[in-house]
């Protein structure tokens, strides 16, 4: 299996109930329980069991979280760990490492330095320690740091006064400098103490009702909440009404079910390694699937195929690949000061048959090993799928892979040896180069307001390695360089070795090596390797060094045993219960699992040599039990596998061998939902399925199979069994629909893959069986059809050709050569190991198992994005070709989704404002966590129990709540009551869940950056709104202080060749700390908030930057701040260029026009003045006549959506566009003539204190201030201004000969008629208004009104309400709202 999840979208695991008995009550605990009882252990890890050497009490000095993570044969991982050590503080956010700017061109200070390889202290290698500076109480808004000692912190067992600790660990943070703040300040995934959560005690209810919900809510997020009012809560009495998960006697709780990228049969972990003293695990396949995740929630936090890789020849291409079946077995690790070097080991398939195919170079691979070395950079707080492994080489070594080891040396290189097949020690120096360096950084601009250059670094795109011949494509240069091989000489051994360990030490290195029935210690100097005396022992499984190399303990089948290194001997035998599988931790302890009357526990043994001298028995104590009995048969079929097909149509497959068509609603209902099933059932399991169309008669098939290798096929609308064969001796794993004309002769038939590599024809129509490929000794990677051929490519790095035609099998060739031929094109290509991708909004991400105890067949994966554009109201935008839904269909889907997203049970309140308001019903699933092809199934005993997981998996479930709720308003009738839910979601639910975890903030940043759902990123904003709100001073100083550097450097990171990864911890950072700046901008000094102004006016003139929307945001919300510190005037015109873009890349979604025409409307409204001077500037002297166009059509815009936005500023908008038709210019008129014209058209339209009179070519303009200005568009100039009211002009009008104009002040209740044609006055007084009457009189008559209140209205209502209507030259009525008043003039 592998999960193909996007890591740029929304993406929920549901877990559907798997049987349909009605068994609601606690969730998927047991099931998990029981998966978990039924996998095959094959590897086991453990951390934190160091400090508790010889302890009893499961809650003894505990200061760091203990944990346990147990691979399986099937790829999957169990994480376990200690319940009481979960918890967070109350915000998460992530603060990165200090960072400097690298110097590209200048080598590095100082060598690699290599920590301890082979000490006790550092099992795995880890680059930091195991203890770490935990939070030893839980404490709402202060943070213990590394220099508070647990001993001075820590209250008595029996009683807490958390009130009294909480001020005194605010004490002891007083004074702290910057350098120790940023050591402690991680609150992505921190840990406290056991004392915090034991203390907290559950609530039976909840004191929020129904009729005080919204007061509360809207109270929680109104703008005049003060920091501290959303900091703490407001009285004792909110409390969670759900109870947390029931204490345990037993020390860890089963966390999370694990599905690395590549799972499922033939994938099994065969190596775990703990980093960061449990933070973190890398898990090693057989396959050679390496992923490194967090040991929190399971998240993937990178991952790679390690594939052996032929070494290059002279002249560019590579050399065949031998053909071999690797199985990757072991991993080594070392750990620098810069980042942690993995070594993945590969043996043989022992059931491989060698030198099949007569390949030379692969005739004496029986005892040879490979190795690939990878290095990790574990950044502290790095985000899923945020890290890397970067490949640093590869070879080969001649001997055991479970004897290859290193060494550091004291000139901070590597020493890698092994065991050769004779017996002798080889060993020979192992270097990392540096990167190759990159292009120097172009100077960095200290100007905010340039605009965008070509980049003159274009043209040498041709110069690349992509143009020169011979160059093969993708290589990746190795960085391992490796020195001679050096014989040390014998190890002393009568038998093949079977492993070797070593340890360093202050007096040179030892080994220990083993064969099948014995043990030997020797001692590696320099000069020579001295051999002790040889131990006869048998059975030995693994070997671990304790107390400074003096004392080996020793793993055996059911014991484990100590021995003497420096006189070998055998000191100490204890017996072990009969376990799957175990490992030898640190500090002399034994980590264990096993099954016993049906329920997997995890024991913990500790060997004290104190204890057995006393006489004592040895101290073993059950860790965990399930509570899942395996033993008890299950009476009802469970799922077995799924086919989701629609929201409202999936297919599933039960282990009584019959289908079941419902929807995913009617399947998270469990019991109380209608169901239909096929009519007969198959003789196992069913355990893959897919759909296939006839092409002929366009009826949908589901194609599927069971465990005995059973074939069938059904109708998919009556589930009808059409047709079943039994072809295989292993179950079906992959069903291809080949519906492409590109196939040729297969077209209209299904290839059904076997977990052997089987491949069986079948038409669909007619329901024929065709033929049956067998299948080879290596598994089946890849399937190419073209045409005629079909070319099947597999692990052992062969391929083999097939006439489809004449089902013939051609040839076998080399994995080169295969993708030689199928770069020639016209090939279509399936990756077998990718057995299920996410295709549309909903799929399924597991493989199908007869296991009734498993959790991954009943388990969905829910694309929030792409079901919320399937419901959006414009088919066009939903990409699909399906008419659009009506309104009640999308209410309908929108609560179902809304009833699998929901959490009830917190709050009495919400339950029932969601359930009678909202018409939800809660449904009997559970979410878990994906990250990049990783899913964790997380065990929910609690409804709350998701929430408490980690902030990544709360910011996720809350994203998808309140996308959906926001979609959900725009039903008018549910808009308040979905406002209400989301206001709760975003706020408060973290004063109702003991130990929830608050929603990451660089998670948060993360999904504002690259989701496309307006949903979404409207949901990101309020969560980070109500993250900001809840920052104490504190905090939001820190924050910005650790990530405002990588705003400081950006300038000169967006010019970098390789920047990718630099522009998107950047591009978080301007997310993270502009949000800050917004809401807390005093909080922040003057450097600060110019970095952060800078950086956004960096991407808003960057035109190539994927990051100019989170620009555009962050302009529309601050920026009445970052005027302050950039120039505001080119940041708004770079706003009106992207609000008028009409280039065909820019229509992407989120519409970057729409967006910048949102942030300037919200600009337009809170600056009016200085947006007003920008655009009457950039009209009067734009930098080009396209630039003048483009801002007539923002104006256009404005006076559509904001109109009362330009009412105070109408003269001054309208001189500017009259003057831009200035008939002197007769280019620049005829350029912006159209745009003009409909700009004055939509204001005379929209504002009634403006009128134009087409046949004089006049237009009166009225202002605020009661005067009215003429102007002739003729010669585009102000003839003269009318002032005769003292107050507010509400309208004017021209009458229908052009010789009047009246005017109208609603304050003064005043109408004033002006004669405005052509007089002889005006040959002598040009400029001046004509008169009326005789001399000395006014140049206006005045009539009075009077209508009482109705000529008391809003700006607003004048625009609507106010109109003057000619019934002739002389006649005109005036309209005011319902009032009509007739004139003569």
């Amino acid at each position: 299996m592998s999960l193909e999840v996007n890591p740029y979208t929304l993406t929920i695991p549901v877990s559907l109930p798997p049987c349909q008995d009605g068994n609601k009550h606690d969730g998927n605990s047991v099931l998990v329980d029981e998966s978990f009882s039924r996998s095959v252990p094959t590897s086991v890890i453990s951390w934190g069991f160091q400090d508790t050497l010889g302890s009893s009490d499961p809650k003894s000095s505990l200061t760091t979280a203990q944990g346990v993570a147990v691979g399986c044969q099937d790829g999957s991982v169990f994480i376990l760990r200690s319940s009481q050590n979960t918890a967070t503080p109350n915000i998460s956010v992530s603060i990165p490492p200090s960072v400097n700017i690298p110097e590209p061109l200048s080598p590095p200070t100082s060598p690699r330095r290599y920590r301890g390889l082979g000490h006790p202290s550092s099992r795995s290698a880890s680059p930091s320690s195991a203890k770490s500076a935990l939070s030893p109480f839980q404490v709402t808004r202060s943070r213990v740091v590394s220099s508070v000692s647990i001993e001075s912190a820590e209250a008595p067992k029996n009683y807490v006064d958390f009130d009294e600790e909480q001020e005194r660990l605010r004490g002891m943070l007083k004074g702290k400098g910057t350098r120790e703040r940023h050591a402690s300040t991680s609150r992505t995934r921190p840990e406290k103490d056991w004392i915090a959560s034991a203390q907290a005690s559950p609530a039976s209810g909840s004191s929020l009702k129904r009729e005080d919900t919204r007061s509360y809510l809207s109270a929680a997020l109104s703008p005049s909440s003060s920091t501290l009012s959303l900091s703490n809560p407001p009285s004792p009495t909110l409390l969670p009404a759900a109870s947390p998960e029931p204490s345990s006697a037993f020390l860890l709780s089963l966390r999370s079910h694990v599905f690395p990228p590549r799972s499922g049969p033939g994938n099994a972990v065969t190596t775990l390694k703990a980093h960061n003293g449990g933070r973190y695990f890398s898990c090693l396949q057989s396959t050679g699937s390496l992923s490194v995740h967090s040991t929190i929630d399971g998240s993937c936090i990178a991952f790679t195929l390690v594939e052996a890789k032929s070494k290059p020849i002279p002249g560019g291409k590579a050399q065949p690949t031998p053909s071999v079946l690797w199985v990757w077995n072991h991993l080594l690790v070392a750990a620098s000061d810069e980042s942690i070097i993995l070594f993945a080991c590969a043996s043989p398939d022992e059931l491989y048959p060698t030198n099949q195919f007569l390949d030379p170079s692969a005739s004496d691979t029986d005892s040879q090993s490979r190795v690939a070395a990878y290095e990790l950079h574990l950044e502290p707080d790095i985000l899923s799928g945020e890290a890397g492994l970067e490949y640093l080489g590869q070879w080969t070594v001649n001997g055991p892979s479970n004897s290859i080891g290193l060494r550091a040396e004291n000139d901070h290189s590597l020493t890698l040896f092994h065991a050769d097949p004779v017996g002798r020690l080889v060993s020979r120096s192992l270097r990392i180069s540096d990167r190759p360096p990159t292009p120097a950084d172009l100077p960095e601009s200290h100007s905010s307001t340039h605009l965008p250059l070509p980049n003159p670094f274009k043209a040498l795109k041709a110069l690349s390695t992509d143009n020169i011949p011979g160059t093969e494509i993708g290589a990746v240069p190795e960085r391992i360089e490796l020195g001679e091989e050096i014989d040390r000489g014998e190890l002393g051994l009568t038998e093949p070795v079977l492993g070797l360990r070593a340890h360093d030490g202050e007096a040179g290195t030892r080994l220990c090596a083993w064969s099948a029935h014995e043990l030997l210690v020797s001692r590696w100097s320099p000069d020579a390797v001295e051999k002790l005396p040889v131990v006869a022992l048998s059975g030995i499984q693994d070997v671990r060094w304790i107390d400074h190399a003096s004392t080996l303990h020793l793993a055996l089948p059911s014991s484990c045993a100590r021995i003497n290194s420096r006189r070998p001997s055998l000191l100490q035998t204890t017996p072990l219960a009969a376990y799957d599988t175990a490992t030898l931790a640190q500090g002399g302890h034994v980590i264990s699992t096993r099954v016993k009357n049906g329920r997997r526990r995890i024991h913990h043994t500790v060997l004290d040599p104190l204890s057995t001298a006393r006489g004592e028995k040895e101290k073993t104590r059950t860790l965990w039990k399930s509570r899942g009995d395996t033993s008890a048969p299950h009476s009802t079929p469970r799922i077995s596998t799924t086919l989701p097909l629609e929201l409202d149509l999936i297919v599933l497959g039960h282990t009584d061998g019959r289908l079941r068509r419902t929807s995913l609603l009617e399947a998270a209902q469990g019991a109380d939902a209608p169901t239909q099933w096929s009519n007969l059932a198959l003789p196992g399991p069913i355990l893959a399925l897919d759909v296939a169309q006839n092409p002929r008669t366009r009826e949908r098939i589901i194609v599927g199979g069971a465990d005995d290798g059973t074939i069938a096929m059904w109708s998919l609308d009556a589930l009808k069994l059409c047709a079943r064969w039994t072809l295989f001796t292993t179950p079906l794993s992959r069903v291809i629909s080949l519906h492409e004309e590109a196939v040729g002769r297969l077209h209209g038939c299904v290839l059904c893959v076997a977990q052997d590599g089987t491949i069986a024809v079948v038409a669909v129509d007619g329901y024929q069986f065709v033929y049956l490929v067998p299948a080879s000794a290596a598994p089946l990677k890849r399937i190419a059809i073209g045409e005629n051929n079909l070319l099947l490519t597999y692990a052992d790095g062969r391929a083999r050709l097939w006439d489809t035609q004449t089902r013939e099998f051609w040839r076998s060739m080399t994995v080169e050569k295969a993708d030689e031929l199928v770069r020639q094109g016209g090939w279509r290509e399936w990756n077998i190991a990718r057995t299920f991708e996410g295709k549309g909004t909903l799929w399924a991400p597991g493989y199908g198992s007869p296991d009734v105890g498993k959790s991954l067949p009943s388990t969905l994966v829910l694309d929030v994005p792409a079901l919320l554009k399937q419901l959006s109201s414009i088919a066009a935008l939903s990409g699909s070709g399906s008419p659009s839904l009506d309104p009640k269909t999308k209410r309908e889907k929108t609560r179902a989704l809304l009833s699998i997203l929901l959490t009830f049970g917190i709050s009495e309140g919400i339950d029932t404002i969601c359930s009678e308001s909202l018409s939800i019903r809660p449904a009997s699933v559970t979410l878990g966590l994906a990250s990049p092809q990783t899913l964790s199934i997380v065990p929910q005993p609690n409804a709350s129990s998701l929430w408490t997981l980690s902030p990544e998996a709360s910011a996720d479930r809350a994203l998808a709540i309140l996308a959906s709720l926001h979609f959900l308003a725009q039903f008018e009738e549910l808009a308040q009551d979905a406002s209400t839910v989301m206001t709760f979601y975003a706020a408060s639910i973290g004063q109702l869940v003991a130990d929830h975890q608050p929603p990451s903030l660089p998670r948060l940043a993360h999904h504002l950056l690259h989701t496309q759902s307006a949903e979404v990123r409207h949901a990101v904003r309020l969560l980070l709104d109500a993250g900001v709100a809840q920052l104490t001073d504190t905090e939001t100083n820190e924050i910005v202080e650790t990530w405002q550097q990588y705003c400081e450097f950006l300038n000169a990171r967006l010019l970098r060749a390789d920047k990718e990864r630099d522009t998107e911890r950047s591009a978080k950072a301007i997310c993270i700390c502009g949000f800050i700046a917004v809401d807390k901008y005093s909080l922040l000094p003057t450097s600060t908030l110019t970095d952060i102004a800078k950086s956004i006016a960096l991407y808003l003139h960057d035109e190539t930057s994927p990051y100019r929307s989170l620009a555009i945001d962050l302009c529309s919300r601050g920026f009445q701040v970052w005027q302050q510190y950039v120039d505001a005037v080119e940041m708004l015109r770079a706003l009106f260029t992207l609000a008028t873009t009409s280039k065909k890349e820019a229509i992407i979604v989120p519409n970057i026009g729409v967006q910048a025409r949102s942030a300037v409307l919200q600009i337009a409204a809170s600056n009016t003045p200085l947006f007003m001077t920008t655009l009457a500037i950039d009209i009067l002297n734009p930098r080009s006549v396209q630039h003048r166009k483009s801002v007539m059509q923002l104006v256009i815009f404005l006076i559509r959506k904001k109109p009362l936005v330009l009412y105070s500023n109408l003269p001054r908008l309208v001189e500017a566009i009259v003057k831009s038709l200035d008939p002197n210019s007769s280019a620049s008129r005829d350029a912006v003539l159209d745009s003009a014209t409909e700009i004055l058209s939509h204001i005379v339209d929209t504002f009634p204190t403006v009128d134009f009179h087409m046949a004089t070519q006049r237009l009166a303009v009225g202002t605020s201030e009661g005067a009215v200005v003429m102007y002739d568009l003729k010669t585009a100039t102000r003839l003269y201004v009318l002032e005769g009211h003292k107050k507010r002009t509400t309208a004017c009008s021209f009458s229908p000969d052009g010789r009047r104009l009246v005017t109208v002040s609603l304050e003064e209740s005043d109408v004033l008629v002006w004669k405005v044609g052509s007089s002889f006055t005006s040959l002598f007084l040009p400029g001046a208004p004509p008169r009326q009457g005789h001399g000395g009189s006014e140049p206006y008559k005045t009539l009075n009104f009077h209508i009482g209140e109705a000529a008391h209205m809003s700006l607003e209502a004048t625009l609507m309400n106010v109109k003057f209507e000619w019934t002739a030259d002389r006649s005109v009525k005036l309209r005011i709202r319902d009032t009509t008043l007739t004139f003569s003039t």
